[in-house]
């Protein structure tokens, strides 16, 4: 999928390309398109307002806000009984000077679903999409995000002022007392329908809606160095029985404060240990693996398909467009890997699973090696049935 990932996002970055996006621009610095593009146009649907209406029964419990200036409390998110309730809901908000934010709106469209698994699978990173929804007016704090977020705006205006400073890269984790941002230097972005910014994460940054506002913010953070020690660490872990045990003889040593030497020698002899293994690529490429593996057990299943009665071995399937996969093989089993699923498989199948993830669309009978023609159609209708695989057109 890898090509067809790259395609998809570089038709929503365009007119830049997809090696100039990530080369000069990603955790770099901010970017700004405005030249007119059909993609980002249609990336939420013909009509995202309707359409986030309508599924009021999904969103309107949802909804979280900011203001810069709020006249009082937020309203409570709650269950509405219809598109009209939602919308004064809604506007409950704005009467207070709130923007609301409507997490998890992921499946919007197909394109926009499309956009977010391209993504996942060029980052290895899981992505989130969130609407704002603003009246005229309203404004957000300065703040800066700690995820990288492509903004798209879908309905309204907007003017966004982005601070010049170089990105500060935070953790995820807040502590008490920290300070906001300041923003002494910065650009001031005009942005209408169809138009694309790209901030990297811990970039200061504030926005005013210039009329009634509707954008989408999606965000996600690539695999950074912590997360590959992290990785190296985990697969450590799996191969070394005593780092998964207590630290210390008891397991209130950190909080009774005894033991403390045993304590330290334990972590530098398995942070030594850990070093050690690390100067094997083989380690570190199998403990990112399992990493991908893991990030993509943790995506959304793809939808279940139906054993098709009129499988033979003529048949066109091909990938479902969210499939992605990693495959992992031990001395017992084939671990094929996709999203919200594991499918444990003979060791024997080995050419023919892995033909089946790299292949975009194929026969049944084009399934290699050496099976028997009733083994090809009852992989074939095992991944049919995972939605890895769905009918060709």
């Amino acid at each position: 999928m890898s090509s067809k990932s790259i395609n998809v996002v570089e038709s929503v970055i365009s007119p830049i390309s997809y090696d100039q996006f990530f080369d000069e621009f990603f955790g770099q610095k901010p970017l700004v398109l405005t030249e007119e593009n059909a993609a980002r146009l249609k990336l939420a649907g013909e009509n995202p307002r309707q359409q986030l209406l309508s599924d009021f029964k999904r969103y309107a419990p949802t909804l979280t806000s900011h203001s810069r200036s709020p006249k009082g409390p937020a309203p409570t998110p709650r269950a509405v009984d219809d598109a009209d309730a939602f919308y004064a809901l809604i506007n409950e908000y704005f009467s207070g000077g709130y923007t609301i934010r409507i997490p998890e709106v992921t499946e919007l469209s197909d394109a926009l679903t499309r956009f977010t698994r391209s993504l996942e699978v060029q980052t290895q990173s899981e992505v989130g999409v969130v609407v704002f929804w603003s009246e005229a007016g309203a404004a957000a704090p300065i703040h800066y995000d700690d995820v990288d977020v492509i903004v798209v705006q879908l309905e309204g205006t907007k003017r966004w002022f982005i601070s010049k400073d170089r990105p500060v890269y935070p953790n995820k984790w807040k502590f008490a007392g920290e300070t906001p941002p300041q923003m002494k230097d910065y650009h001031t972005v005009d942005v209408k329908p169809g138009d694309l910014i790209y901030i990297p994460r811990g970039t200061a940054h504030t926005v005013q809606s210039t009329s009634e506002s509707i954008h989408i913010a999606i965000g996600f953070v690539p695999v950074t160095i912590r997360d590959a020690i992290n990785a190296a660490l985990d697969h450590y872990s799996d191969l070394n029985k005593p780092v998964r045990m207590g630290l210390g003889s008891r397991a209130d040593c950190l909080t009774a404060n005894t033991d403390q030497r045993r304590v330290m020698e334990q972590i530098r002899e398995h942070l030594s240990g850990l070093s050690d293994a690390c100067k094997a690529d083989d380690f570190i490429k199998a403990a990112l693996s399992r990493r991908k593996t893991r990030m993509i057990r943790d995506l959304p299943k793809l939808p279940s398909g139906k054993a098709i009665n009129s499988l033979d071995l003529n048949t066109r399937v091909r990938h479902h467009p969210l499939a992605i996969c990693e495959i992992t093989v031990t001395e017992q089993i084939v671990d094929f890997c996709q999203p919200g699923e594991q499918i444990l498989i003979h060791l024997g199948a080995r050419e023919s699973v892995e033909f089946i993830a790299n292949t975009d669309e194929f026969r049944v009978k084009d399934i290699p090696g050496g099976l028997e023609d009733a083994v090809k159609l009852a992989l074939a209708q095992r991944f049919l049935q995972s939605g890895f695989l769905v009918l060709a057109d």
